[in-house]
């Protein structure tokens, strides 16, 4: 099964009361995880990742790439699996977990799934789209989530300073992710 494109009405986010690193998440085996663990990272990819998605291979094989290139240096990327996208992601978390690991060798940090458009959206989602307004995305661009792989880049302190479509492909994150590396 393909991507689907997602279309909904542009809706109405409220601003989320928490800043990135005070987000406390469910790890992909349901322990809690303070996103604070993360602090120290010079540059944080969030990314809604599938396994039931025609842009998967490719998406999967360059972030762990771009990971195991730039994890030493201060680069994390967080997968936040979502169930949107016509059932798409009807595996449960054990499944999937094992699927990305097994199948291309996923060492970065997965989370449960949480919705990422609706009136549900999670309110990490939330917080990321709303300070991608900043960015030189159109408001839908910004405020939706149009389908798998949309890429959040973060600098250190949790701001999002970048927002890749799904159908950019992960490497052409690099220039961006190396500026941060560098700082």
């Amino acid at each position: 099964m393909g991507c689907l494109f997602f279309k909904s009405a542009v809706d109405n986010l409220q601003p989320p009361k928490k800043q990135f690193f005070e987000f406390q998440m469910k790890d992909i085996e349901g322990v809690d995880t303070p996103l604070s663990n993360f602090k120290g990272k010079k540059a944080i990819i969030c990314v809604n990742v599938a396994c039931s998605c025609g842009l998967t291979s490719s998406n999967y094989s360059e972030l762990v790439q771009l990971y195991n290139k730039y994890s030493s240096q201060g680069l994390e990327i967080l997968g936040f699996p979502c169930n949107q996208f016509m059932n798409q992601e009807s595996k449960p978390e054990p499944e999937i977990k094992q699927y990305v690991i097994q199948k291309y060798g996923v060492s970065f940090p997965l989370f449960q799934k949480i919705e990422v458009n609706g009136p549900n959206t999670h309110e990490l989602y939330q917080y990321l789209r709303l300070n991608s307004n900043n960015l030189r995305v159109s408001e839908s661009q910004a405020r939706q989530v149009p389908w798998n792989f949309g890429k959040f880049l973060l600098d250190g302190q949790g701001n999002v300073v970048a927002f890749f479509q799904p159908t950019q492909k992960p490497n052409e994150m690099t220039a961006q992710i190396e500026k941060l590396l560098s700082q």
